[in-house]
């Protein structure tokens, strides 16, 4: 009777053990699911914050300089680029925004000075940009993350409106 009560308990124990482990591998897969959803949509949102950081930077840019004759597409120093010119205390200044190294950059300078693209700001990093002026008026935005995200925008100033 006691080789059989001990085959019983032993039996127990392995039964316990092995619901313990059933029960302890299906936690740690559910954990390693969760942190894979968590960095996928984290590495989503990070992704979707870049490329609309950089869409609504250019857009409130444009908004800003709305005057008549102040936003015209260009270069500097053969990169395609918008140019926002202002008048401050009867001195003329340039913003340029242009696409170069991987980054969205800006760069405020007076109207007469010679400037390089290095000089300027980065304002975001991204894949891909480019800002293009359509027939009918709009500067047609597109941004593009380093996970192939694309976005794109179309702004019309108030001054192609009325003219």
């Amino acid at each position: 009777m006691d080789l059989k009560n001990a085959r019983k308990h032993s039996t127990d124990i392995l039964f316990v053990l092995l619901l313990f482990l059933v029960f302890t591998s299906s936690a740690l897969a559910i954990i390693l699911l969760g942190a894979k959803v968590y960095q996928n949509t984290a590495s989503r949102m990070e992704s979707n914050y870049t490329v609309r950081t950089a869409l609504a930077y250019v857009t409130e840019k444009i908004r800003h300089a709305d005057e008549s004759g102040a936003i015209s597409p260009g270069e500097l120093d053969g990169l395609p680029a918008l140019i926002l010119s202002q008048e401050i205390e009867g001195t003329s200044y340039r913003t340029y925004l242009y696409f170069q190294d991987g980054a969205l950059k800006e760069l405020l300078t007076e109207a007469s000075r010679e400037v390089t693209p290095e000089q300027g700001t980065a304002i975001v990093s991204l894949a891909g940009f480019s800002i293009e002026k359509t027939e009918d008026g709009f500067y047609s935005v597109r941004a593009e993350d380093a996970n192939g995200e694309v976005l794109s925008a179309y702004i019309r100033p108030r001054t192609e409106v009325a003219n």
